[in-house]
């Protein structure tokens, strides 16, 4: 195991006590419901870089522009995604989104390309800002958002992270 796993590994472990420590410390909060679809993109947002304040300082950032750094990253995501769903009960469109892109992240583990992280982007964040906008009311602009979210996923998947 070379100096760049060692990192990821620890610094993924890092990243998933912090998100179930600070789901659990959130979710007990009599917080106004409301907002929590506000608060969890942006916590969510920030538990993501958790990992990488371990591993960036490593030669430029080398550690997390390997497979092995890809894959454990969107499998963190998944168990934070679903952990999410667990500690706030949130709609089912969440977990249909979880479920999606699962289907993505297992094809690109064993497929190796990035491809599969595109068709079945990752959605849970601005899902949830949507819903903090705009409530249940689907027939606003959630299409062109999606658009929107695969044309990034595909640039930064196939041209700025591209893996090689």
């Amino acid at each position: 195991m070379d100096i760049c796993d060692v990192k990821i590994k620890n610094s993924i472990l890092i990243r998933y006590i912090f998100t179930i420590f600070t789901f659990y410390i959130i979710s007990n909060i009599n917080a106004n419901y409301k907002y929590i679809y506000l608060i969890l993109p942006i916590l969510l947002t920030l538990l993501d870089n958790v990992d990488n304040i371990f591993t960036f300082s490593y030669k430029n950032n080398a550690c997390t522009k390997s497979y092995y750094y890809q894959y454990n990253d969107k499998l963190c995501d998944i168990i934070s995604y679903l952990l999410l769903f667990v500690f706030f009960k949130l709609d089912k469109s969440v977990l249909f989104f979880i479920l999606y892109r699962i289907i993505g992240v297992i094809l690109f583990y064993f497929t190796k390309n990035g491809i599969w992280l595109v068709i079945f982007f990752d959605f849970i964040k601005e899902y949830l800002i949507y819903m903090f906008i705009f409530q249940n009311n689907y027939n606003y602009i959630l299409p062109i958002l999606i658009l929107f979210k695969i044309i990034f996923e595909y640039y930064y998947h196939t041209i700025y992270n591209k893996l090689t």
